[in-house]
Formats: C-alpha cells, structure tokens, sequence
C-alpha cells in the first residue's frame, strides 16, 4: 500500500504547473501506477515536465542583460521587479514558477528513491540498475535544491557556520512542513546526493538529459566553486575533464542558422535549459552592452554569440548550446575549464590556470591568436573572470559568480541598469542577492523570510 500511495501521487504530479494547482486538483483514476525499473526511469525523463530546466531569475538580475522599455512593459511585476533588484519582487500571495519547478525536481526524485526503496530486484542486471536509478534520482534532488539555495539564499561564506539555507526535503509528503536548514547543512545534502553517483553512474550518459559520473563531476566542481573550496573544485573539475574535455573550436563552425550552435553539441554535459517567458524570443532582450564591448575583432565569440538586432547598436544573443531560442543552463565543457582555470589559479598553481585559460581561447580565437604569456597574479585572475563572462553568457551563472566574487573587495562589482529610463543600482553583498522567499511558499509552509 505504501509503495501505490508513493507512485500514485507521482503519477498525479505529471502535468502539474505548480504546487497550489497540485493542491486543487482530483486524482484520475484510469493513471497507471508505474511499478517497473522503466517506469521509475520515465519519471526522471520529465524533460518537458521541468526536470532539464533552470531559474530564470538569475539571468534577468544579472548584468548580462539589457530589456527594452517596450520589453519590460510586456514582462510581469515579478520579473520587471527582479530586473531592477526591487525590494518587495513579489504581489501578496504570489507564486514563483522558478521554485516550484526547482522543487519538482525534488519531489519527483523522492518518489522515485521511495519507490525503488520497495522494488524487490531479481537478478545482478536489475540491482545495478537500481544503484543507478537511485543515483540518478539524489542528482536530480542535488539540482533543485541547488538551483533554489543559489537564488534564496545569501552567499555562502565559510566563515559563518549558520548562514539561513532553504528547507531541505527528503520525503516526498506534501503535508511535512520543512524550515530553514543551514547553507552548510544544505550543501552537505547536496554532495552526499552527488557523491552517492559516483561509483553507479555511467561515465557519460548516452542522452545528454541524464545525470553521468561526467555530470556529477563538473556539478561539484561548480559546488566547490559557490563554497569557495578551490583544492575540491580543482579536484572535481579535473575528474570531469578527464572523461571528456571536448571543446568545439569555433574556426571550424559554418552555419547561415540564427541560432549557431547544435542541440546536444559535443561540449554539452548535461542538458537542461532555462524557463521561458516573454523575453526568450523578444528581440527587445539584448546582451548588455558593455558586455558586447568586450569582444575584440578577433573574437570569434563575436560572431558567433552576438546578432545585430533592429536597434542601432544593440545585439540580441545567438549563442545558446540549446541549438535554438532557449537560453541553455545546464553544465558544458567551457564552464569546467574556466572552473579548473580559476580553482588553480586560487591553489598556486598558476602555470596550469594559464594553460587551461589558452586552451579555451585557443578555440574560440581566429587564426593567428598568440596565446598569453607572462600573465601571472591578479591580472591572471582578473582575465580568468573576464573570459568567464564573456563565455558564459545568458546561461544564469553570471549571477552565481557575482554573488561569490563580491566577497573579494578586489573583484567586488556595483550592478546599475544605466540604459534604461528607470535608473537603478546595486551594491556589492546588497540584501537582494538573496531573493525573497515567494509569498504563496511562505504562506504554505512559514519559514524565516530574506532580510532586506
């Protein structure tokens, strides 16, 4: 009975949009109630249900961004008040469709780990399986709460043992209700799910939506990189470059497409793209332009991340790993070399960042591209964090970097959205790198809200 409860409430979450609507609704009783191996391993192929997707809020507070006037009347309150660092983001008893989606991800793999808890395997073949579906099922437990305690919560400083984290839930009971962990209690969720994966998952997935021992890697070198732990990013970082360190060189790509990258390409580690709204395909969502001016004219990224758009001046973005208009947010090979590039350097090993800084620009330079020499100290450090920006663009991580990098008075940056009519600006370790809580969760299941 335990077992058909479980899997009959993740039959019923299928289609769902929010958690408020899974309240209201009535269950269908002609659901099949999935009992196999292959129907635990199609709950965690619910791509279109949520499973590959990322927050978008991120990108739309980050400095990489720039909205029309005519783009931001069209946006909603909370997007528009997340774009200009609003104190109060959210209308009484608002939802946000960005944390619902994060904790699905949560809930559908608590109903799977429940699930399997109850499978009887028959054989060698089918406990393997388990072992990885189980794996499968902690990282995807490992991303949603990632995703939410990398916008709700402060940034993580190791200094201060009892930071507000997020609640944690590891059951897949709606009624429970969970209040704030720790940020170090959370993140030791988060890499016991991940490292569980490491001796079950396969190498690399034969979909790039499936969770990998590659995968796994490049997300706790990510981690490690948000906890300021550069001998374990480096460590992980490596380990995920050691199964494939692929990177496209961008002399060799020919395409007339709008968008100029393949779904799937050979860089793309694990597949997940952001949430859509209003701006994913409005040509009034332009890359900022003081990004813009920090490609030079050798710059492949140029070509190949910039469209001239309609306005004068201003360029909408092209470059997404999606291979079309969604704006990709999963893990790729670019990412976990600038992450081992900047992890050496944090740990000494200087030589090694800037080798790993060349072989990056290497590929996306054209002919005749000199690699860079004699480039040692912060200055190293400083085009390290350059090029990250100027790679990782659009895909949400910019605003991780400014959370952590603010820490360092050296590398501290004052956001302000100087191009548009409305004039705003935000300081470094403001309040509002910690999103509010929404509202509609709040009222559901209180907890301590963000300070502001």
């Amino acid at each position: 009975m335990k077992k058909i409860r479980i899997l009959a409430i993740g039959i019923l979450i299928v289609g769902i949009q929010s958690c408020a609507e899974f309240l209201d609704s009535k269950p269908n009783r002609n659901l099949v109630i999935p009992e196999s191996l292959d129907d635990f391993q199609q709950m965690l192929d619910a791509e279109t249900r949520g499973l590959n997707t990322y927050y978008i809020n991120g990108l739309f507070s980050s400095d990489d961004i720039y909205f029309s006037e005519g783009l931001l009347n069209l946006l909603s309150f909370s997007q528009t008040a997340h774009y200009f660092w609003e104190p109060e983001p959210y209308l009484p008893d608002e939802w946000d469709a960005g944390f619902a989606t994060s904790y699905r991800k949560v809930l559908y793999a608590n109903l799977v780990l429940e699930g399997l808890e109850d499978y009887e395997p028959e054989n060698e073949v089918e406990q393997n399986r388990v072992l990885e579906l189980e794996s499968s099922a902690r990282f995807y437990r490992a991303l949603g709460h990632y995703e939410v305690l990398m916008h709700f919560a402060p940034p993580f400083d190791p200094n201060q043992a009892n930071q507000p984290g997020i609640p944690i839930r590891l059951s897949s009971d709606i009624n429970i209700k969970n209040g704030r962990s720790t940020m170090r209690e959370c993140f030791d969720q988060i890499i016991e799910d991940l490292e569980f994966g490491l001796d079950y998952l396969p190498s690399q997935s034969e979909i790039p939506t499936r969770p990998s021992l590659w995968a796994s890697n490049a997300f706790l070198g990510r981690i490690y990189l948000n906890m300021l732990d550069y001998e374990k990013a480096y460590r992980y970082s490596k380990a995920a470059l050691d199964i494939d360190d692929s990177l496209m060189d961008f002399k060799e790509i020919e395409t007339d497409l709008p968008y100029s990258f393949e779904i799937f390409n050979e860089e793309v580690i694990f597949y997940q793209r952001h949430l859509t709204s209003r701006h994913t395909t409005n040509g009034g969502a332009f890359v900022n332009p003081e990004l813009v001016e920090l490609y030079d004219s050798m710059d492949l990224r140029r070509t190949y991340f910039l469209l001239p758009s309609s306005e004068e001046g201003l360029f909408n973005f092209r470059g997404n790993y999606t291979g079309d208009f969604y704006h990709f947010g999963g893990f790729a090979v670019d990412e976990v070399v600038l992450n081992l590039a900047e992890s050496a350097y944090r740990i000494g090993q200087e030589s090694e960042a800037l080798n790993h800084l060349n072989d990056l620009l290497e590929n996306r330079y054209d002919e005749g591209f000199e690699p860079l020499v004699d480039l040692s100290g912060m200055e190293l450090l400083e085009k390290i964090i350059e090029e990250r920006r100027k790679e990782l663009v659009f895909r949400g991580l910019r605003w991780l970097d400014l959370k952590r990098l603010n820490l360092y008075p050296e590398l501290a940056v004052t956001l302000n959205r100087s191009f548009n009519e409305r004039q705003e600006n935000l300081p470094p370790n403001d309040p509002r790198y910690a999103f509010l809580i929404p509202p509609a969760e709040i009222n559901l299941n209180p907890m301590e809200q963000n300070r502001r």
